[in-house]
């Protein structure tokens, strides 16, 4: 229990919240006004636990306290209302540069119709392979089968990763 001076009579409870910054700056206008008060950090009870890990109770389970003796009361009072109207120093973000935004290009053209070519070949083992490849990528892709030569296309947008893929299966290789 922190105080001012050690008060005596009856309390009343001024404030009780979770702003540490309210809580810091109401303690020092008390001390500086000659205001005796108590501060009880809340949470802090001597009641042992109850076996429910989510009681429903009308206390807070954290935050601060703040009593005052009644006849004090009226003094104390405009003390809090002022600073409950103050606004919170240095919560404005700083102003940031409009990065000019990009709209992606719609789905219709990136994903309906893949048109870039990024594997051809026979091999229907290797085509089947890239083909599970990209499906587990979440790569859509358009497949075409002329005379016994597989194709497989994808979208502008999916280009580098397909390429990425069919590069590590065709040539053996890890990915970079």
């Amino acid at each position: 229990m922190s105080t001012a001076a050690q008060p005596q009579g009856a309390f009343i409870m001024l404030w009780a919240g979770e702003d540490p910054a309210l809580h810091s700056a109401l303690l020092e206008e008390l001390q500086s006004a000659g205001i005796p008060f108590m501060d009880k950090p809340m949470g802090d009870d001597e009641v042992a636990p109850t076996a429910d890990p989510l009681p429903i109770d009308w206390k807070a389970r954290f935050g601060f306290e703040v009593v005052v003796r009644t006849e004090d009361y009226p003094a104390a009072q405009p003390i809090l209302e002022r600073l409950l109207g103050e606004e919170p120093a240095n919560l404005e973000l700083p102003a940031q540069e409009e990065v000019p935004h990009q709209e992606p290009p719609p789905v219709y053209a990136t994903e309906t119709h893949p048109a870039v070519e990024v594997w051809s070949g026979s091999d229907d083992q290797i085509g089947q392979f890239l083909i599970a490849a990209l499906q587990e990528n979440e790569i859509p892709m358009h497949l075409q089968d002329p005379g016994g030569q597989t194709k497989i296309f994808v979208s502008a947008a999916n280009e580098t990763r397909a390429r990425e893929i069919v590069r590590e299966i065709v040539e053996a290789a890890p990915p970079e």
